[in-house]
């Protein structure tokens, strides 16, 4: 009975080091933003808590069940405690430090249109913003902006979104951008 805890325990290490190395490669925030959209990450719900978890209650229970001549029953609650330890402190990491200034679909929509290419509607001079138009996953869009330098761009100018601050799009003619590529 104890080979076989064992055996669980490092099957759960194992797979709670290679959920952690997936989660690094592809990104908490990517993952979540391809599925949904519209809700804020949790930091309970998420691929790298899961990742300590399995590897927390591997680790603990593995080292508890060989090391130790205690109980099976006893083990696994000790295996189901490290997990939830090595849990918290992946919940407090990305609380704390990963997924802070995350505030929703705003953000993610302002991250999703860096470098989209639009087309200027209103003119954008210095004296104030403009507009441009670009579509956005399937629906046409209009949003003020601003030109990332002194030059006054016309209507029916071709640029692309740098980035959003505000609600407002700081956009750098086509032709510029072009050149640098």
């Amino acid at each position: 009975m104890v080979t076989l805890f064992r055996v669980i325990f490092l099957a759960a290490f194992i797979g709670g080091l290679v959920l952690a190395v997936f989660s690094m490669l592809h990104g908490v925030e990517q993952a979540r933003r391809k599925k949904n959209r519209t809700r804020k990450p949790s930091a309970f719900f998420n691929l790298p808590a899961a990742a300590a978890f399995a590897a927390g209650f591997g680790a603990t229970g593995y080292l508890i069940a060989s090391r130790t001549a205690l109980p099976a029953w006893s083990a696994l609650l000790i295996a189901l405690a490290g997990g939830g330890f090595f849990m918290a402190g992946m919940v407090t990491l990305l609380a704390s430090w990963a997924l802070r200034g995350v505030t929703g679909a705003t953000t993610m929509e302002a991250m999703d249109i860096q470098g989209q290419p639009a087309v200027v509607t209103r003119e954008i001079s210095l004296e104030g913003p403009g507009e441009i138009s670009y579509e956005h996953q399937g629906r046409e869009m209009r949003v003020p902006a601003r030109g990332l330098d002194t030059r006054t761009l016309p209507a029916g100018t071709e640029v692309v979104i740098d980035r959003v601050e505000s609600g407002v799009a700081f956009v750098e003619e086509w032709a510029v951008v072009e050149q640098r590529l």
